[in-house]
């Protein structure tokens, strides 16, 4: 479905591109899952520790991401606000420029171009899943290097997000002829399925996390049978 719901009319883009609606909430639900897989990571690297000998900044790392994907999906539906109808603290009532109980609507981060919440997420993405497997792939050194460090996600994973963001760039001159709801602007509601796919990757991103830490503790663990 995807990009082909901006082809669709009035009464489909209110339970798509809304608050609390299609795309918002699968995006939540996908980082909600990957808090959960990413969490499991860092219990079953910690359990293992001794077999694999991590070291504790790459164990910080697993939990990092964990805590980092159950922020995100507290943003996304702003903790809750509108679901349990919670009434916006007055702390955040001048600040927030959608009067949401979240962070990344604050007037520090909306009003500058640099620190845009989608200008991080971006960041962490290409990071995350497209440099650093690309430099590991080019250079064997730094694989061995930062692999002490971080789990190196599978290129094929990077090119998913890159895809989804081709993708996005494409659905601009394509659908806008044909975009007719007006509750929301177009540009906004490619942003919402763009970012509800980058979501749903980080649920194959996390799974991919974890087979290569399966795949390495069986490794480790065999290896002294080998020797004997």
């Amino acid at each position: 479905m995807g990009f082909s719901t901006l082809l669709f009319g009035e009464k489909w883009g209110n339970l798509f591109f809304l608050e609390d609606t299609y795309f918002e909430n699968v995006g939540a639900l996908s980082l909600g899952i990957a808090a959960v897989i990413s969490f499991y990571i860092f219990m079953l690297a910690l359990k293992n520790r001794k077999t694999t000998n991590f070291h504790w900044f790459k164990l910080l790392v697993y939990l990092g991401l964990a805590f980092l994907y159950f922020f995100g999906a507290g943003e996304e539906i702003s903790w809750g606000q509108r679901i349990f109808n919670i009434p916006q603290p007055e702390v955040l009532a001048d600040e927030n420029v959608q009067e949401e109980l979240n962070i990344h609507n604050l007037a520090v981060f909306e009003d500058s171009d640099l620190l845009k919440a989608d200008n991080i997420f971006t960041v962490f993405w290409v990071g995350f899943a497209v440099l650093l497997p690309a430099l590991s792939l080019a250079s064997k050194g730094f694989r061995e290097f930062i692999e002490k460090l971080t789990p190196i996600v599978h290129w094929d994973i990077g090119l998913l997000f890159i895809f989804n963001y081709l993708a996005a760039q494409l659905a601009k001159p394509i659908f806008h002829s044909f975009y007719s709801y007006k509750t929301i602007t177009f540009t906004q509601a490619v942003q919402e399925v763009k970012e509800s796919n980058y979501e749903v990757l980080f649920i194959f991103l996390s799974l991919a996390v974890l087979w290569d830490l399966h795949r390495l503790i069986e490794d480790k663990a065999a290896s002294p049978a080998k020797q004997n």
